[in-house]
């Protein structure tokens, strides 16, 4: 994203390459910055999905947050993902000959 754009909705797919069903839980996630909507279930072979809604607008300084799941089967899983937003310099144009 672009200084200036305003943030859009991102999707995280997770996909089940094991025997076993899990249901999913998201743990934590930034809730000053994000709506976070999950699919319940992961099921064998199957793919479920994770989407995060922005609800305002990203401070110009950045941040650093985290999204944590947990998948709940036979086995418990937690997965922490980052979630790092940051305004770069401006994309400086090629030299003119």
């Amino acid at each position: 994203m672009r200084q200036g754009e305003k943030p859009k909705e991102e999707k995280l797919t997770l996909k089940d390459l094991d025997v076993l069903e899990y249901k999913i839980s998201v743990v934590d996630y930034p809730h000053e910055f994000f709506k976070v909507k999950a699919d319940k279930k992961l099921k064998p072979g199957k793919s479920a999905e994770i989407k995060l809604k922005p609800i305002k607008e990203f401070p110009a300084e950045g941040f650093k947050k985290v999204l944590t799941i947990e998948l709940q089967g036979k086995e418990n899983t937690r997965v922490t993902i980052p979630l790092i937003y940051a305004v770069g310099a401006p994309a400086a144009s090629a030299p003119k000959k």
